[in-house]
Protein backbone atom coordinates (compact mmCIF):
# COMPACT_ATOMS: atom_id res chain seq x y z
CA UNK A 1 0.00 0.00 0.00
CA UNK A 2 1.24 3.39 -1.31
CA UNK A 3 0.27 6.17 1.08
CA UNK A 4 0.28 9.77 -0.38
CA UNK A 5 -0.78 11.47 2.51
CA UNK A 6 -2.36 11.05 5.99
CA UNK A 7 -3.93 13.02 8.84
CA UNK A 8 -4.98 12.52 12.37
CA UNK A 9 -7.16 14.95 14.00
CA UNK A 10 -7.66 17.44 11.30
CA UNK A 11 -9.81 20.17 12.03
CA UNK A 12 -13.20 20.98 9.98
CA UNK A 13 -14.95 24.09 11.55
CA UNK A 14 -18.37 24.71 11.89
CA UNK A 15 -20.21 25.86 8.49
CA UNK A 16 -16.62 25.26 6.54
CA UNK A 17 -16.60 23.16 3.66
CA UNK A 18 -13.18 21.20 2.22
CA UNK A 19 -14.39 21.38 -1.43
CA UNK A 20 -12.27 18.92 -4.27
CA UNK A 21 -14.44 19.21 -7.39
CA UNK A 22 -12.12 16.92 -9.03
CA UNK A 23 -11.74 14.67 -6.83
CA UNK A 24 -8.25 13.48 -5.34
CA UNK A 25 -5.09 11.26 -7.13
CA UNK A 26 -5.90 8.26 -4.45
CA UNK A 27 -8.78 6.53 -2.82
CA UNK A 28 -9.40 8.41 0.73
CA UNK A 29 -10.51 6.35 3.74
CA UNK A 30 -12.10 8.83 6.31
CA UNK A 31 -13.04 8.40 9.62
CA UNK A 32 -15.75 11.19 10.76
CA UNK A 33 -15.29 12.59 14.41
CA UNK A 34 -18.83 14.41 14.46
CA UNK A 35 -21.73 15.11 12.10
CA UNK A 36 -20.87 15.81 8.80
CA UNK A 37 -22.45 16.34 5.30
CA UNK A 38 -20.48 14.66 3.02
CA UNK A 39 -21.35 15.31 -1.18
CA UNK A 40 -19.11 12.68 -2.97
CA UNK A 41 -19.90 12.57 -6.69
CA UNK A 42 -23.85 13.61 -7.33
CA UNK A 43 -24.83 11.75 -3.64
CA UNK A 44 -25.28 13.74 -0.27
CA UNK A 45 -24.76 11.68 2.72
CA UNK A 46 -25.46 12.53 6.70
CA UNK A 47 -22.46 11.22 8.64
CA UNK A 48 -22.00 10.21 12.26
CA UNK A 49 -19.40 10.44 14.65
CA UNK A 50 -17.38 7.60 13.60
CA UNK A 51 -18.45 6.44 10.50
CA UNK A 52 -16.16 5.57 7.83
CA UNK A 53 -16.05 5.83 3.86
CA UNK A 54 -13.56 5.08 1.69
CA UNK A 55 -13.85 7.52 -1.57
CA UNK A 56 -12.66 6.52 -4.60
CA UNK A 57 -10.34 8.15 -6.86
CA UNK A 58 -10.92 11.64 -9.02
CA UNK A 59 -14.65 11.65 -7.55
CA UNK A 60 -15.91 15.10 -6.45
CA UNK A 61 -15.91 15.45 -2.61
CA UNK A 62 -17.20 18.29 -0.50
CA UNK A 63 -17.48 18.12 3.59
CA UNK A 64 -19.58 20.00 5.36
CA UNK A 65 -19.70 20.19 9.28
CA UNK A 66 -22.65 21.02 11.16
CA UNK A 67 -20.18 22.07 14.04
CA UNK A 68 -16.14 22.19 14.92
CA UNK A 69 -15.36 18.76 14.39
CA UNK A 70 -11.96 16.44 14.02
CA UNK A 71 -11.80 13.45 11.65
CA UNK A 72 -8.59 11.58 10.83
CA UNK A 73 -8.00 10.36 6.90
CA UNK A 74 -5.72 8.76 4.67
CA UNK A 75 -4.82 9.17 0.91
CA UNK A 76 -3.70 6.06 -0.74
CA UNK A 77 -2.87 3.64 -3.72
CA UNK A 78 -3.06 -0.05 -3.82
CA UNK A 79 -0.12 0.24 -6.00
CA UNK A 80 1.63 -2.97 -6.16
CA UNK A 81 -1.08 -4.58 -3.18
CA UNK A 82 -4.12 -3.75 -6.29
CA UNK A 83 -5.25 -7.91 -6.11
CA UNK A 84 -5.05 -7.90 -1.55
CA UNK A 85 -7.78 -4.38 -1.77
CA UNK A 86 -9.90 -5.81 -3.82
CA UNK A 87 -10.32 -9.47 -2.54
CA UNK A 88 -11.13 -7.27 0.89
CA UNK A 89 -14.48 -6.11 -1.68
CA UNK A 90 -14.88 -2.95 0.41
CA UNK A 91 -17.51 -0.56 -0.84
CA UNK A 92 -16.59 2.62 -2.42
CA UNK A 93 -18.42 5.86 -1.79
CA UNK A 94 -20.63 4.19 0.66
CA UNK A 95 -20.75 5.25 4.63
CA UNK A 96 -19.72 2.29 6.76
CA UNK A 97 -20.60 2.13 10.49
CA UNK A 98 -18.80 -0.11 12.98
CA UNK A 99 -19.19 -1.23 16.62
CA UNK A 100 -15.60 -0.32 17.63
CA UNK A 101 -14.82 2.72 16.14
CA UNK A 102 -12.44 3.87 18.81
CA UNK A 103 -10.10 1.08 17.64
CA UNK A 104 -10.19 2.00 14.12
CA UNK A 105 -9.07 5.81 15.64
CA UNK A 106 -6.37 3.98 17.37
CA UNK A 107 -4.90 2.09 14.06
CA UNK A 108 -5.29 5.69 12.73
CA UNK A 109 -3.09 6.90 15.03
CA UNK A 110 -0.63 4.61 15.16
CA UNK A 111 -0.23 4.56 11.47
CA UNK A 112 -0.20 8.74 11.36
CA UNK A 113 2.91 8.08 14.02
CA UNK A 114 4.84 5.56 11.96
CA UNK A 115 4.19 7.59 8.28
CA UNK A 116 5.91 10.37 9.68
CA UNK A 117 8.67 8.73 11.62
CA UNK A 118 12.46 8.29 10.53
CA UNK A 119 13.24 5.14 11.23
CA UNK A 120 14.37 2.46 9.11
CA UNK A 121 11.39 0.10 8.77
CA UNK A 122 8.61 3.09 8.17
CA UNK A 123 7.74 1.66 4.94
CA UNK A 124 7.09 -2.10 6.18
CA UNK A 125 5.39 -0.32 9.54
CA UNK A 126 3.47 1.46 7.49
CA UNK A 127 1.97 -1.19 4.98
CA UNK A 128 1.16 -3.40 7.93
CA UNK A 129 -1.05 -0.72 9.43
CA UNK A 130 -2.75 0.10 6.44
CA UNK A 131 -3.40 -3.51 5.16
CA UNK A 132 -4.55 -4.18 9.04
CA UNK A 133 -7.18 -1.13 8.77
CA UNK A 134 -8.94 -2.53 5.57
CA UNK A 135 -9.23 -5.48 7.22
CA UNK A 136 -10.60 -4.38 10.44
CA UNK A 137 -12.81 -2.27 7.80
CA UNK A 138 -13.84 -5.12 5.53
CA UNK A 139 -14.43 -7.29 8.93
CA UNK A 140 -16.68 -5.14 11.01
CA UNK A 141 -18.33 -2.32 8.96
CA UNK A 142 -21.24 -2.40 7.46
CA UNK A 143 -23.03 -0.25 4.89
CA UNK A 144 -25.71 2.41 6.30
CA UNK A 145 -28.90 1.86 4.71
CA UNK A 146 -30.69 5.03 4.68
CA UNK A 147 -33.46 5.99 7.34
CA UNK A 148 -36.27 6.28 3.76
CA UNK A 149 -35.16 3.27 1.91
CA UNK A 150 -35.27 1.15 5.72
CA UNK A 151 -38.25 2.80 7.03
CA UNK A 152 -40.49 2.05 3.48
CA UNK A 153 -38.54 -1.82 3.65
CA UNK A 154 -39.05 -2.67 6.50
CA UNK A 155 -42.60 -2.24 8.85
CA UNK A 156 -40.56 -2.40 11.93
CA UNK A 157 -37.95 -0.10 11.60
CA UNK A 158 -39.41 2.61 13.86
CA UNK A 159 -39.71 0.03 16.92
CA UNK A 160 -35.81 -0.90 16.14
CA UNK A 161 -34.97 2.99 15.91
CA UNK A 162 -36.78 3.67 19.50
CA UNK A 163 -34.57 0.45 20.49
CA UNK A 164 -31.65 2.11 19.61
CA UNK A 165 -32.24 5.08 21.25
CA UNK A 166 -33.33 3.22 24.33
CA UNK A 167 -29.78 1.26 24.22
CA UNK A 168 -27.88 4.37 24.32
CA UNK A 169 -29.64 6.29 26.63
CA UNK A 170 -29.53 3.10 29.31
CA UNK A 171 -25.94 2.03 28.65
CA UNK A 172 -26.03 0.72 32.64
CA UNK A 173 -28.59 -1.92 31.71
CA UNK A 174 -27.23 -5.47 30.59
CA UNK A 175 -28.52 -6.34 27.30
CA UNK A 176 -28.93 -9.28 26.01
CA UNK A 177 -30.04 -10.42 22.53
CA UNK A 178 -33.10 -11.75 24.41
CA UNK A 179 -34.15 -8.58 26.40
CA UNK A 180 -34.19 -7.14 22.84
CA UNK A 181 -35.91 -9.43 20.86
CA UNK A 182 -38.67 -8.82 23.43
CA UNK A 183 -38.41 -5.23 23.46
CA UNK A 184 -39.97 -5.72 19.97
CA UNK A 185 -41.71 -8.89 20.01
CA UNK A 186 -39.68 -10.55 17.41
CA UNK A 187 -38.17 -13.65 16.79
CA UNK A 188 -34.33 -13.79 17.45
CA UNK A 189 -33.24 -14.58 14.42
CA UNK A 190 -35.52 -12.59 12.81
CA UNK A 191 -34.52 -9.72 15.08
CA UNK A 192 -30.68 -9.99 14.54
CA UNK A 193 -30.94 -10.06 10.84
CA UNK A 194 -32.46 -6.30 10.19
CA UNK A 195 -31.02 -5.03 12.99
CA UNK A 196 -27.20 -5.56 11.27
CA UNK A 197 -29.35 -4.86 7.86
CA UNK A 198 -30.90 -1.71 9.45
CA UNK A 199 -27.77 -0.32 11.52
CA UNK A 200 -24.74 -2.08 9.80
CA UNK A 201 -23.95 -3.68 12.81
CA UNK A 202 -24.89 -6.84 15.01
CA UNK A 203 -27.04 -5.71 18.01
CA UNK A 204 -24.59 -6.93 20.71
CA UNK A 205 -21.78 -4.86 18.76
CA UNK A 206 -24.17 -1.73 19.34
CA UNK A 207 -24.45 -2.60 23.08
CA UNK A 208 -20.86 -2.72 23.05
CA UNK A 209 -20.22 0.31 21.03
CA UNK A 210 -22.98 2.64 23.94
CA UNK A 211 -21.06 1.18 26.92
CA UNK A 212 -17.98 2.22 25.19
CA UNK A 213 -19.00 5.80 24.53
CA UNK A 214 -20.08 5.84 28.27
CA UNK A 215 -16.94 4.50 29.67
CA UNK A 216 -15.03 7.33 27.44
CA UNK A 217 -16.84 10.08 28.62
CA UNK A 218 -16.72 9.17 32.29
CA UNK A 219 -12.73 8.54 32.24
CA UNK A 220 -12.40 11.98 30.56
CA UNK A 221 -15.13 13.66 32.65
CA UNK A 222 -14.90 12.04 36.21
CA UNK A 223 -12.73 11.19 38.85
CA UNK A 224 -14.57 7.67 39.32
CA UNK A 225 -12.71 4.09 39.66
CA UNK A 226 -12.44 2.12 37.08
CA UNK A 227 -14.74 -0.38 39.20
CA UNK A 228 -17.43 2.25 39.34
CA UNK A 229 -17.89 3.07 35.91
CA UNK A 230 -17.39 -0.57 34.84
CA UNK A 231 -21.25 -0.51 37.17
CA UNK A 232 -22.16 2.44 35.27
CA UNK A 233 -21.57 0.89 32.15
CA UNK A 234 -23.56 -2.52 33.44
CA UNK A 235 -20.61 -4.52 34.07
CA UNK A 236 -20.88 -6.51 36.91
CA UNK A 237 -16.94 -7.90 36.37
CA UNK A 238 -14.25 -5.23 36.53
CA UNK A 239 -11.81 -7.49 34.61
CA UNK A 240 -14.18 -8.03 32.09
CA UNK A 241 -14.89 -4.44 31.35
CA UNK A 242 -11.32 -3.58 31.22
CA UNK A 243 -10.58 -6.62 28.56
CA UNK A 244 -13.22 -5.24 26.23
CA UNK A 245 -12.15 -1.87 27.07
CA UNK A 246 -8.56 -2.51 25.92
CA UNK A 247 -10.04 -4.81 23.06
CA UNK A 248 -11.93 -1.77 21.54
CA UNK A 249 -9.90 0.77 22.46
CA UNK A 250 -6.57 -0.52 21.95
CA UNK A 251 -5.73 0.50 26.09
CA UNK A 252 -6.59 0.18 29.28
CA UNK A 253 -9.02 2.63 30.54
CA UNK A 254 -6.61 3.82 32.60
CA UNK A 255 -4.38 4.69 30.13
CA UNK A 256 -7.35 5.96 27.79
CA UNK A 257 -7.67 8.06 30.38
CA UNK A 258 -4.21 9.32 31.38
CA UNK A 259 -3.84 10.29 27.39
CA UNK A 260 -7.30 12.33 26.92
CA UNK A 261 -8.11 13.76 30.10
CA UNK A 262 -8.19 17.37 29.91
Amino acid sequence: MQILEIGCQSLLRESESVFHPDGLSGILLLLTGGAMQLTVGDETMQAESGDTVLISAETALRMTAAEDLLYDWVLFVPAADESFYQALQLPENTLLRFGDTAFLSVLMQQLCAEYYASNAKRSEMTDCLMKALLIRIAETGGPIVSQQAAANSDPHYAALVRLREKIYANPQEKWSVEMLCSEVNMSRSYFQLIYRETFGMTCIADVINCKMNRARDLLTSTSYTISHIAQLCGYDNEEHFMRQFKKNNGVTPTVFRREHRT
